[in-house]
């Protein structure tokens, strides 16, 4: 009899047991969707120099760049929000150069839309070190004036991504031997910005 009384309190605990198996545990850590950025260093990565009167190349020192970019050291945004989740950019120098932009990653390379809607390459955002790195370039480019008519001729920008001897040559200069005048300048600069995550 004894027994008897026992056997319904063993059952009524197995059976109450049983029913905590609805419980999931998910393993994966939650992934982050926003990170915030905060600018650290620079690196000159590449200098290229051509000059008239026979389109000689160079590669000057980092301190040549300093005559056509003086601020070329400090990037025009401390900060850079990089929203994952609303595929955006906020860059941001807490003054009228702030901008977002619509963005897309490949593997990655961030690309932005910008105003002529196509993609764009402005560096590289590292999802395991929580890094970003900000590409930027200077194109500087002098005609001086020739015999024909054509006067003295002067483009410099300072953009998004980086230059090679393709996007130089082909816009004043088809290539460095129309480079006949000792003033003849093409320039370009590709900057690394380093930004690590808050």
């Amino acid at each position: 009899m004894k027994y008897l009384f026992y056997t319904p309190l063993i059952s009524l605990s197995l059976i109450s047991c049983g029913n905590n198996d609805n419980v999931i545990e998910d393993p994966r850590p939650i992934e982050k969707e926003v990170y915030q950025f905060d600018f650290k260093s620079y690196a000159v990565k590449e200098t290229i120099l051509y000059t008239g009167t026979s389109g000689s190349k160079t590669l000057p020192q980092e301190s040549f760049l300093s005559s056509y970019w003086s601020t070329y050291q400090q990037p025009a945004w401390k900060r850079i929000v990089l929203d994952l989740k609303n595929s955006s950019i906020q860059m941001i120098a807490g003054n009228s150069a702030d901008a977002v932009y619509n963005i897309r990653i490949s593997n990655d390379s961030v690309l932005i839309n910008d105003k002529a809607s196509k993609s764009r390459y402005i560096g590289d955002f590292n999802k395991k070190s929580s890094t970003f790195t900000l590409k930027r370039t200077l194109q500087y480019m002098k005609r001086e004036p020739r015999d024909n008519g054509n006067g003295l001729t002067v483009v410099q920008n300072v953009s998004f991504g980086m230059t090679q001897y393709d996007n130089m040559f082909g816009i004043l200069f088809t290539t460095p031997s129309e480079m006949i005048k000792s003033g003849d300048q093409v320039l370009w600069s590709n900057i690394e910005y380093y930004y690590k995550a808050l």
